[in-house]
């Protein structure tokens, strides 16, 4: 029979020679190594699709969520007290410590007891004559719901503070703010304007508000 060149020779004998398994080893040699690399590559594809997964958890858990929540301090200064709300001077409120600005809040403070004031040092007033003075900031916080009389450029303050306070929740310094809606702050923007053509000064009680407890959203 013709040998067909270009095939290698089948060994009918049962004994292996050194040649043979030599030649064994070397057909196997690649098997062997294509299986390792498929066993490498399938273990990498688990790690990297693990990771993957773990990411995608982690950053389905930071996502903002959808449902907000209002922050409330109760309906007296006791309870807001009780439930961690601060007392702030420049909206004469209660409000959630994190709809709060201690940094604005203190600006108006230093403000407002400054005795260079038209009437001095914290001119908050049970009356519109100026005669009877509320005892002490702690003394307002108490007050929620009554009425107070204090002058037209602790009013003005307020606004122009509460404008700073604004800048600070768009440049991110603070995360919220409480008690400035948009019919707010018409109230204040005319009142600054107003002001420019000039106001009486002879008229410094010339404002009046009711201290409160107001709500936020986190």
């Amino acid at each position: 029979m013709a040998t067909i060149t270009g095939y290698t020779p089948l060994y009918h004998n049962n004994e292996t020679t050194d040649s043979q398994v030599s030649d064994e080893n070397d057909c196997q040699r690649p098997l062997k190594q294509n299986k390792l690399l498929r066993i490498c590559a399938y273990s990498l594809l688990g790690v990297v699709s693990a990771v993957l997964l773990l990411s995608l958890g982690t950053l389905a858990g930071q996502r903002p969520s959808s449902t907000k929540e209002e922050l409330h301090c109760g309906n007296s200064s006791t309870e807001a007290r009780a439930r961690g709300c601060v007392f702030d001077l420049l909206t004469n409120n209660w409000m959630p410590a994190y709809c709060a600005d201690p940094y604005t809040d203190a600006e108006y403070r230093e403000w407002v007891l400054d005795p260079k004031r038209h009437l001095g040092s914290w001119a908050y007033f049970h009356d519109e004559q100026g005669k009877n003075q509320v005892k002490s900031e702690e003394h307002l916080s108490d007050m929620v719901g009554q009425h107070i009389y204090t002058t037209t450029e602790n009013h003005l303050a307020h606004c122009a503070f509460l404008a700073r306070r604004m800048h600070r929740l768009v440049t991110g310094d603070i995360a919220a703010v409480a008690h400035n809606t948009f019919k707010h702050t018409i109230h204040c923007t005319s009142s600054l304007l107003k002001s420019f053509d000039g106001w009486d000064h002879e008229q410094v009680i010339g404002s009046t508000f009711d201290v409160g407890i107001v709500s936020c959203v986190k």
